[in-house]
């Protein structure tokens, strides 16, 4: 085969090739072409249908619309150009005396014929596809305004897809049963987890038989959520602080106070737990510390103290809200809320490292300067290279209300970089911080808050490309302001080309003693997506929890329902690919 001949061959093949993804984009587009997200458009993001390989790099941020015209466009000339300015063989006298009878078509004409039909409908085909193409990408659907309460792309049309949320207000099974009305809050550090296998893992607090204060559980899950047993047949650890003296007002009694746990599953499907609580040596009436487990497939190590903070006087050095991420290479991170001597009694926020599985951890360190405002509840997010972001809500000196603050740990450099403030309005608390990161190397944050112009919390999101040069944190926006109720504890998680976050929704001054709150999930973006969760047990439902990645297409959610003890923990689990 001539040179000219392959060329043209590949011109055809890329040709053909683009058009099918053309016609397969055309006949079932994706819901990312119609989530519009303030800072994001919806031509970065459909790029990830195209190109879901992170080591492409450059590549991968290029739109895919643009890839697509230029493989049609390609195509088309190098068919074009290579058989026009294709040479026949040299022909005889008696070919060339032939060809000069018109009503005698030899198989050089059949097959120029055939070429410009091919040539013309190749044509045709391209530019229907090209206009049909810039329409889906280029006209992105209505943003809202920041503030004004549609969310992103406003109240949407159904769910993106056709991917349903409904059957999770119907299907739900019981993970456990416990005494505890906030033994599975608070929703911002990660409680579940999935491991290779699909197995689900839930972690919470329930005091073990016999004791009456909490210890560390964690449930599983083998058959996708139709039953649940307790991994390693019983609580993480016994920590067993002894009793605080009598008038004291918090744990004591017979057994200890774990509270808050965290998990995460490392590539070799070993299960990570953090908590905070007192315990044998750390026994004063607050002297709480981040104590740490792992399950390594057939027993849960003994439980340690990962960075224990000294100089501890009154209640002053609380440490507690953990929550763990683990990185490249299996290295673990903890980040959570402390003071110490150095912070004069006021919450920083702090991380310790481990690289060596969870054996041996690095001293603790603050993340920013002390700030004399106090400090908040951090959840924190790890990128293909390790480098770690964190998010947390905290006061600002000078101002009132908390604000939205954010910050990278570099894996090159071992530093933090400067604090930047993500959102916040003078006089408004925002709180209750959740954070993801999606397959195109951008951050999705929520949490919850009034504004000035709803005084009720709504949830509120906001993204950064990370692939921008200068990144950016997008104009907040509430993504559910159609109700006069109370949001607040969102847990979000990053779906198929889709982004999930669910919350409790309450009347009153306190969720905690509210006693008709209800849990929805939805789609950011897609308004009439947003689903109840089932109340077959209580119509008092609280605390959703959710894995942080849902990209597979199964979305697993947990929350807590009931009016009294005892409260049930529920599951619901769903299908949702859009494609």
């Amino acid at each position: 085969m001539s040179r000219k001949s392959s060329l043209s061959s590949l011109g055809w093949a890329a040709s053909v090739v683009t058009i099918i993804l053309g016609l397969l984009l055309l006949v079932s587009p994706s819901s990312v072409f119609r989530l519009h997200t303030v800072g994001n458009s919806a031509l970065m993001r459909a790029s990830i249908l195209a190109l879901p390989w992170a080591w492409l790099g450059a590549i991968y941020a290029i739109p895919l619309v643009w890839l697509l015209l230029v493989g049609w466009i390609l195509g088309l000339f190098v068919a074009i150009g290579m058989f026009s300015k294709k040479r026949t063989p040299r022909r005889t006298e008696a070919e060339r005396t032939y060809e000069h009878y018109p009503h005698k078509k030899g198989p050089a004409n059949h097959r120029k014929s055939h070429i410009r039909s091919l040539t013309a409908v190749l044509a045709v085909a391209m530019i229907v596809l090209a206009v049909s193409g810039m329409t889906i990408f280029l006209v992105p659907p209505t943003a809202s305004n920041p503030g004004q309460g549609h969310g992103p792309g406003g109240s949407g049309q159904g769910n993106a897809g056709g991917a349903s949320l409904s059957s999770l207000s119907t299907g739900q099974s019981q993970v456990d049963q416990i005494s505890d009305p906030k033994g599975l809050g608070y929703s911002g550090q990660r409680k579940m987890a999935i491991d290779s296998a699909g197995n689900t893992y839930i972690a919470y607090r329930k005091p073990p038989p016999g004791l009456t204060e909490s210890e560390i559980y964690v449930a599983v899950s083998k058959d996708n959520g139709k039953t649940w047993t307790d991994l390693g047949g019983g609580s993480v650890a016994i920590v067993n602080a002894p009793p605080l003296v009598s008038g004291t007002t918090q744990g004591g009694g017979t057994g200890t106070d774990q509270r808050v746990p965290s998990i995460v599953i490392d590539s070799k499907n070993q299960v990570h737990v953090v908590w905070y609580g007192r315990d044998q040596v750390y026994t004063g009436a607050n002297e709480r510390q981040v104590k740490y487990s792992m399950w390594n497939g057939m027993a849960w190590l003994p439980w340690i103290n990962i960075s224990p903070v000294l100089g501890y006087s009154g209640s002053t050095y609380w440490q507690e809200h953990p929550v763990i991420v683990v990185g490249k290479n299996d290295v673990l991170h903890v980040l959570w809320e402390g003071a110490d001597s150095g912070s004069a009694g006021v919450q920083q926020i702090k991380h310790s490292m481990s690289t060596d599985g969870g054996y041996t951890w690095t001293n603790w360190e603050n993340i920013a300067p002390v700030d004399q405002s106090g400090q908040s509840r951090p959840d924190a997010v790890v990128d293909q290279n390790g480098n770690v972001f964190v998010a947390w809500y905290g006061g600002v000196s000078g101002t009132t209300g908390t604000r939205i603050k954010y910050t990278r740990w570099n894996i090159g450099t071992a530093t933090w970089d400067p604090v930047q403030i993500v959102a916040g309005i003078e006089g408004y608390n925002q709180k209750h911080v959740s954070l993801g990161i999606d397959q195109s190397n951008t951050l999705r944050l929520i949490w919850d808050g009034p504004d000035s112009s709803h005084s009720n919390s709504l949830v509120k999101y906001s993204s950064l490309n990370l692939n921008l040069s200068s990144p950016s944190w997008s104009a907040w926006t509430n993504i559910n302001a159609g109700t006069a109720l109370n949001q607040s504890d969102p847990i979000i998680s990053i779906g198929p080309a889709m982004v999930l976050v669910a919350w409790q929704e309450w009347s009153g001054t306190d969720s905690f003693i509210a006693t008709n709150a209800s849990v929805f999930i939805m789609i950011i973006g897609v308004g009439q997506s947003k689903t109840p969760l089932g109340n077959s047990f209580s119509a008092n439902n609280k605390w959703p929890i959710m894995t942080e990645d849902s990209s597979g297409g199964i979305v697993r959610i947990g929350w807590l329902s009931g009016q009294g003890a005892p409260y049930t923990i529920c599951y619901g689990q769903t299908s949702l690919k859009p494609f």
